[in-house]
C-alpha cells in the first residue's frame, strides 16, 4: 500500500495559493517590462523585445501571456483601469459643458503623458489590426462612458450612441493629434468640446427633464 508522501524533516509544505501568488506576481513584473518598452518603442514593439527586457525567452512570455493578443489584452486592461479612475476621478462633478470639457481634456492629457502606450493600445489592438475598425481599448473606455452616462440618468441607448461617437471621435482626434500636432490639449479639448457639445446637450437636457 502507497505510504502518503510528507514533506522532509524540518520543511514545512507551501501555504495554499503560494504558487498562484508568485504566478501573479510574475506575470505583474512582466507586465512592467512590457510596458516599459511599449514607451520606448510604441507601436514597433516585438514580443522579441519585451522578452529581452524581462531576461526571459519568449516562450516564457507566451506562457504568461498566452500570445500578443493576451499580452495586449493585459496591457489595455491595466491603462483602462488608470484612465477609467481619472474620467471618474472623486470630488465634485462639474456639469452639462464643464463635464463633457474635463473629460475630453482628461482623455487627450493621458495621450499627451504616453503618447507610444497610446499608439499601442489603438494601432497593436487585434480588433484594429484584423478589421481596421476601432481598438480594444477605445471599446474599453465607451463601455466605461456608457456607465458613467447611465448613473447620471440618460436611457442606455442614449447612452451607447453618445459613447461611441465621443470616444470614437476622440481616438480619431487623438490618433491624428500625435502625428500631426496642432496646438495644445486644452485647445484641441476646447475646440472638439465646442463641436460635440451642441449635440449632447440635447441629450442631457432631455435627461435632467425625465429626472426631475
Amino acid at each position: 500500500m502507497p505510504v502518503p508522501a510528507t514533506a522532509p524533516e524540518g520543511r514545512s509544505s507551501p501555504p495554499p495559493g503560494a504558487r498562484s501568488r508568485r504566478v501573479a506576481a510574475r506575470r505583474a513584473e512582466l507586465l512592467e517590462a512590457a510596458v516599459r518598452v511599449i514607451r520606448r518603442e510604441g507601436d514597433r514593439v516585438a514580443m522579441e523585445d519585451i522578452a529581452a527586457e524581462a531576461g526571459i525567452s519568449r516562450p516564457i512570455l507566451y506562457r504568461h501571456f498566452g500570445g500578443t493578443d493576451g499580452l495586449y489584452g493585459a496591457v489595455a486592461r491595466r491603462f483602462n483601469e488608470e484612465l477609467g479612475a481619472r474620467l471618474a476621478r472623486p470630488g465634485r462633478v462639474p456639469q452639462g459643458r464643464a463635464l463633457l470639457h474635463r473629460q475630453v481634456s482628461t482623455f487627450l492629457g493621458f495621450v499627451a503623458e504616453d503618447p507610444n502606450v497610446y499608439r499601442f493600445l489603438v494601432r497593436r489592438s487585434p480588433r484594429h489590426r484584423a478589421t481596421g475598425g476601432r481598438s480594444g481599448f477605445s471599446l474599453l473606455v465607451s463601455a466605461r462612458t456608457v456607465d458613467f452616462l447611465e448613473a447620471a440618468g440618460w436611457d442606455r441607448p442614449a447612452a451607447v450612441v453618445a459613447a461611441d461617437l465621443l470616444v470614437g471621435g476622440l481616438e480619431a482626434v487623438a490618433d491624428r493629434w500625435l502625428d500631426e500636432p496642432q496646438g495644445s490639449v486644452d485647445e484641441v479639448a476646447e475646440t472638439m468640446t465646442a463641436l460635440v457639445w451642441s449635440g449632447l446637450a440635447a441629450m442631457a437636457h432631455a435627461a435632467d427633464r425625465r429626472g426631475r
